[in-house]
């Protein structure tokens, strides 16, 4: 498994997928019930943490050499 900016838009593993999507909705989830119950500073922080590692989660990928489509004419 690599990390990295140049591996952004390459496919990201399943199981690190899963898991950015599993924090995205608990983050929105209990951000939401905060800001609900009084709190909105820490509903904020909550989903903001939730967005950051969603975002992270996305510079992860399996792939050793990615290949590159030759154009043909």
């Amino acid at each position: 498994m690599k990390f990295g900016w140049k591996h952004y838009f390459a496919p990201t593993p399943k199981r690190v997928r899963m898991f950015g999507d599993s924090l995205a909705a608990a983050g929105t989830f209990g951000g939401s019930i905060a800001v609900l119950n009084g709190h909105p500073v820490a509903g904020t922080v909550i989903l903001v943490i939730a967005v950051i590692g969603k975002f992270i989660s996305n510079f992860f990928t399996d792939d050793t050499k990615r290949s590159k489509k030759s154009k043909s004419i």
